[in-house]
């Protein structure tokens, strides 16, 4: 599970590196879908299902914003002015 994790982590800092809004959206259904099916593959409880479901999300929109900052602060020299 650790390693899901990390790749969660991964394409959502890509994601977040590479694409605004309007591609998050659509990953966050398709990873909605995906843990839903991964929770009944797995026989969990709706419990566990709920939890498997925010866990997702939380991790792939915390990395998902890391790599907007991350972005931000790369791109953020080539708009400074120069001071004269």
């Amino acid at each position: 599970m650790v390693y899901a994790a990390i790749a969660l982590a991964i394409v959502g800092a890509a994601v977040g590196l590479a694409f605004r809004l309007k591609i998050l959206l659509p990953v966050l259904a398709l990873l909605l879908v995906v843990s839903v099916l991964f929770s009944l593959n797995r026989g969990f409880d709706f419990l566990d299902t709920a939890l498997t479901i925010m866990v997702v999300q939380t991790i792939v929109q915390a990395s998902y914003f890391l790599g907007l900052v991350v972005r931000a602060v790369l791109t953020a020299g080539h708009r400074m002015r120069p001071i004269l």
